[in-house]
C-alpha cells in the first residue's frame, strides 16, 4: 500500500495481445453435422439467415467479406466489412455472424491464441441456395 492506495500486480494476467493470421492450427467452426469451416458456415447462415423485406428484390450477387479475429475464449470481435455489397445488406450479415456459436480458437505451440479471419458470405447462401 503506498499512500492508502493498493498497488498490486495481477499475476497470471494475460498480456499477449498479438493476433495471429497463420497459427499452426487454424480456427474452425462446427455447425450441423458439417465437416469442414466453409460447409458449416454455409449452413448456418442457410439457416440463420433471415433477410431483410427490403433487401430481398434487389437481385445482389457476389460476396461480402468480413474480416474479424476469434479470441482465445472463442469469441468473435472486432467485426469489420472489408468488401461489402450494399450498406444495411452488410449489417444484416454483420448481425447473423454475431448469433454464431462459438468458433475452436486457433493454437499456436500448444496456446489458444487471438486470429485474424477472413470470410466470405456468398450472397447466394443468403437467399437459401446451396452451391
Amino acid at each position: 500500500m503506498i499512500n492508502g492506495f493498493l498497488i498490486g500486480y495481477c499475476l497470471g494476467q494475460q498480456t499477449d495481445t498479438m493476433i495471429y493470421t497463420q497459427p499452426e492450427i487454424n480456427p474452425t467452426f462446427q455447425y450441423d453435422t458439417c465437416t469442414n469451416v466453409r460447409s458449416s458456415v454455409k449452413k448456418y447462415f442457410i439457416d440463420n439467415y433471415k433477410m431483410p423485406t427490403i433487401l430481398i428484390d434487389n437481385g445482389y450477387n457476389g460476396s461480402v467479406y468480413l474480416e474479424f479475429v476469434i479470441e482465445r475464449d472463442s469469441s468473435i470481435s472486432n467485426i469489420k466489412v472489408i468488401r461489402g455489397i450494399h450498406e444495411p445488406l452488410d449489417k444484416s450479415i454483420i448481425e447473423t455472424l454475431k448469433t454464431m456459436p462459438k468458433w475452436i480458437p486457433g493454437i499456436n505451440k500448444g496456446k489458444t491464441v487471438r486470429t485474424r479471419f477472413v470470410l466470405p458470405i456468398s450472397i447466394r447462401w443468403l437467399y437459401g441456395k446451396i452451391d
